[in-house]
């Protein structure tokens, strides 16, 4: 049995939730479905956190999802057990609902960091298919999971559980991460959006000099419907903006629309949204940052195990 750590997305020192600096989202969601294989229905991206998670359908595991890559199977992430995989229902005495993508999202990485599945140091996962011998890069070996994947019966991989690193033992350590992420998922909504509405600015300033290399086209109108509909995954939470990003889509999408028009018409109205959001969410950034570190949520999980 080996213990090794890979990369996803992340640079060292780069936590799961807030990003200590801005990237553009939109080749972070590139990189998801290269990385993973999964297309964009069975990708989950949220404010909340800092890269793109497999979305888990009624709470089942994804063995079977179509296009999953055989080497995307070492990170813990595609592995969630049951608790982790399905929905808490969040009752207010009024209301019962299921748990927001954000708040899953949250649940989910807080989970990953008190379970040491994620260092930062190094921006490293746990290895899972390491820790069962298996090579991730061998051609033999991702055959072998492929044909598990469709199906086939495996020892090896049919063993692989990681409840006894991310579901707690006692009925007392189980409600932590879900109570911080029910807790902070409204701040780090709205500090990610100012986040994220850094990241529009300077993509829209791209777009209008000319530059659509960061959302890898050359077509202007594909770049603009492009980087509206990321937009659309970031501000999902104010419903004033959400509806405006709908209507540019709208503009966007229209049968013959003229690339260069576009840039000349929706980026400047982008850019004024995104400048806008910035103005209301970075005194919240402010107080995030100044007040919630990796080390305080290290320890909360780890004290609660």
């Amino acid at each position: 049995m080996h213990t090794r750590r890979v990369r996803y997305l992340l640079q060292p020192g780069e936590p799961l939730t807030l990003p200590e600096r801005t990237i553009p989202q939109v080749l972070r969601l590139g990189l998801a479905r290269t990385v993973l294989g999964l297309d964009d229905a069975r990708i989950l991206t949220s404010p909340a956190v800092s890269i793109p998670l497999p979305r888990y359908i009624g709470g089942l595991p994804l063995r079977g999802t179509p296009g999953v890559r055989p080497d995307a199977l070492r990170f813990p992430f595609m592995w969630l057990p049951a608790p982790l995989r399905e929905r808490f229902e969040i009752d207010t005495g009024e209301t019962i609902s299921l748990e927001s993508d954000d708040a899953w999202a949250l649940r989910v990485v807080f989970e990953m960091w008190g379970s040491r599945l994620y260092d930062i140091e190094t921006a490293g996962w746990l290895d899972v298919l390491a820790l069962y011998d298996l090579d991730a890069e061998d051609p033999a070996t991702q055959q072998r999971i492929q044909a598990w994947w469709d199906g086939a019966d495996d020892e090896t991989l049919d063993a692989i559980d990681l409840t006894g690193a991310l579901v707690p033992e006692t009925d007392e350590d189980s409600d932590w991460a879900s109570i911080a992420s029910l807790a902070l998922v409204d701040s780090f909504d709205k500090a990610s959006m100012a986040l994220s509405a850094v990241d529009t600015v300077a993509l829209c300033e791209l777009v209008t000099d000319g530059d659509l290399t960061p959302l890898g086209t050359s077509d202007p109108a594909r770049a603009v419907s492009s980087l509206v509909r990321i937009a659309r995954t970031r501000f999902t939470s104010n419903s004033d903006v959400a509806a405006l990003l709908a209507h540019l889509q709208a503009q966007c999408d229209s049968p013959g629309a003229d690339g260069p028009q576009l840039v000349d018409e929706i980026i400047p109205q982008l850019s004024e949204i995104a400048q806008g959001l910035w103005t209301a969410y970075e005194p919240v950034l402010v107080e995030v940052l100044d007040s919630f570190t990796e080390d305080n949520l290290a320890g909360a999980g780890t004290e609660n195990r």
